[in-house]
């Protein structure tokens, strides 16, 4: 973990934690809009991973670093556990916000330059919000096989439009940063 840790500069773990406790602030509002819309068939995650995965893409889009994703699993993990918030599962809270974290990681390995495309930011925000759903509804929800594929149909479409808006955000964001040219005199 030490070694992990060295790689990231002070300014990449405050981006991480800052997005990190984003992404749990909102969890509440955007769970109760979704639980209004799917009821408990399918795990709310599955349907409100476009709004929970663009922080993820984000912050793996700025830091350029891999590991950010598993940094940003256990951060959540921590403030769920430590604030009793969003029906706290204990120790599976480490199952549900660390694994996606991992597995991102592990599709990420197939993109030599991480999450620096609309395809890639795609390709992280399914993984995770697929392996997120996959747990829930199998180990807590313990859905049956044609529920459990719906919400992971659901979550591979959600995450994905979830870290393409999360890449969309680190370019919008990437371009207020780079100088302007002159104008040419004519």
């Amino acid at each position: 973990m030490k070694k992990l840790l060295r790689s990231f500069t002070t300014f990449d773990l405050v981006i991480i934690a800052l997005l990190a406790a984003c992404a749990i602030a909102s969890k509440p509002f955007v769970r109760l809009l979704t639980q209004m819309l799917t009821g408990t068939l399918i795990p709310a995650g599955a349907v409100a991973g476009v709004f929970y995965m663009l922080w993820i893409v984000l912050a793996c889009s700025i830091t350029k670093k891999r590991g950010t994703a598993i940094l940003m699993g256990i951060v959540q993990s921590l403030l769920v556990v430590v604030f009793d918030m969003l029906g706290n599962m204990g120790l599976g809270n480490l199952l549900v916000y660390i694994v996606p974290g991992i597995i991102l990681e592990l599709g990420m390995l197939l993109f030599p330059r991480y999450v620096s495309s609309i395809f890639s930011g795609f390709t992280a925000g399914m993984l995770a919000n697929v392996t997120g759903s996959f747990l829930k509804g199998l180990v807590f929800m313990r859905l049956p096989l044609a529920p459990l594929l719906i919400s992971l149909g659901l979550a591979a479409i959600s995450g994905g439009l979830g870290g393409v808006i999360g890449y969309k955000l680190y370019a919008m964001i990437a371009s207020i940063n780079r100088p302007k040219e002159p104008p040419l005199n004519r």
